[in-house]
């Protein structure tokens, strides 16, 4: 019987919130799915054992690594003794840079960072070009909707052939929890507060607000569906301008929010008004893709959406009779580091069947 091979793991974005989860979940599963940590890293440093790092000790030991320049990073990690996944959890543009230097070497990469799968063109093709000559994968599930069956869902009826005709889709758990919290009568700044404090929120809540998140999501989506599509053809309007939160810490965000908080409960009394309630919707038809907050009316199903809720309605071909419909939290460290682990689990599956199946062929 051939021996299972060991997946080596290097996680990028290991002192954050979901790659301390991610972590958790190696340390408590691991072993049983053959995964050995072999390298963390954050935006200061990296620490690179090939033997094996605890995962429990992993983080602590970073901390205490001396400043190393990312390019030796992107280098290193290159160089680290395959079979190996690398897992960004960050939510850096830089990194999703290097990701077609990875693929091309005959490295997986698992990943919740939407700056590579909504890259604009050339990244995009070269990321793709990059896993044809290398044989790899990026799997990018926790990139919407957290662990809701989102991406999986549209990739698998574009393979059976359904054309999709338009759908509408709450992708935002943050903008889905804020507005709830304003619905109910909290002020604007202290629902940001709030989300940022329960992990809901980007590292940059700017992007959450200015609506790029939800943006890039949407083009992840659609081109999961097959269309040539890039982050600046989709039409945005922000929750809050961007100008107002550009280049403002987390910590002072409630603040300078404290300036639109009128603007917004006058806007939700008027919804109260109309029977309406404000969501941030995100629509696809007639080949316009579009994320804004607008008011709906309380019979439609977003309006009964829970806070940080993600949902999608899909009409098609296959679904003429009644639309497609997928709800559920949609946000949240837990679901987030949930959706990247599975995705590890399954490029781990993918290299310990490689050598079982080599063997097969050379004794046909």
């Amino acid at each position: 019987m051939p021996r299972a091979t060991e997946i080596g793991v290097a996680l990028i974005g290991a002192s954050g919130r979901v790659g301390r989860q991610v972590l958790a979940l190696i340390a408590a599963h691991g072993a049983v799915s053959r995964l050995r940590l072999v390298a963390v890293a954050n935006s200061r440093t990296h620490l690179l054992v090939p033997a094996g790092l605890d995962p429990n000790g992993a983080v602590e030991r970073l901390q205490t690594a001396p400043p190393a320049d990312a390019d030796l990073l992107t280098t290193a990690l290159a160089a680290l003794p395959r079979p190996v996944v690398i897992v960004d959890c960050t939510a850096s543009a830089q990194v999703a840079a290097q990701y077609p230097r990875w693929l091309g070497a005959g490295i997986d990469i698992v990943t919740p960072n939407k700056f590579g799968p909504s890259a604009e063109r050339p990244l995009r093709d070269a990321i793709a070009a990059a896993q044809a000559a290398g044989g790899t994968l990026l799997r990018d599930s926790g990139t919407v909707g957290a662990h809701l069956p989102l991406l999986g869902t549209l990739r698998e009826l574009r393979q059976a052939g359904d054309q999709v005709e338009s759908f509408e889709a709450v992708l935002s758990g943050t903008l889905s929890f804020v507005l709830g919290s304003v619905q109910q009568g909290q002020a604007l700044s202290a629902a940001v507060h709030g989300a940022i404090a329960l992990g809901f929120a980007e590292p940059n809540p700017a992007r959450d607000l200015s609506g790029e998140d939800a943006a890039r999501k949407l083009v992840i989506m659609l081109r999961a569906l097959g269309h040539d599509v890039a982050y600046v053809d989709i039409e945005r309007v922000a929750l809050v301008e961007p100008g107002l939160v550009d280049g403002v810490e987390a910590a002072r965000f409630p603040a300078v929010l404290r300036e639109v908080d009128e603007t917004w409960r006058a806007r939700t009394a008027i919804a109260d008004a109309r029977h309406e309630r404000w969501v941030y919707r995100a629509t696809y038809a007639h080949g316009r893709a579009r994320v804004a907050p607008e008011r709906i009316a309380l019979e439609h199903p977003f309006a009964r959406l829970a806070s940080c809720e993600n949902a999608l309605i899909l009409r098609s071909k296959y679904y003429a009779a009644a639309p497609l419909t997928i709800a559920g939290p949609g946000a949240g460290i837990d679901l987030t580091a949930t959706a990247v682990f599975a995705d590890l689990l399954d490029a781990a599956r993918r290299h310990a069947a490689a050598p079982v199946a080599e063997l097969a062929a050379a004794a046909a």
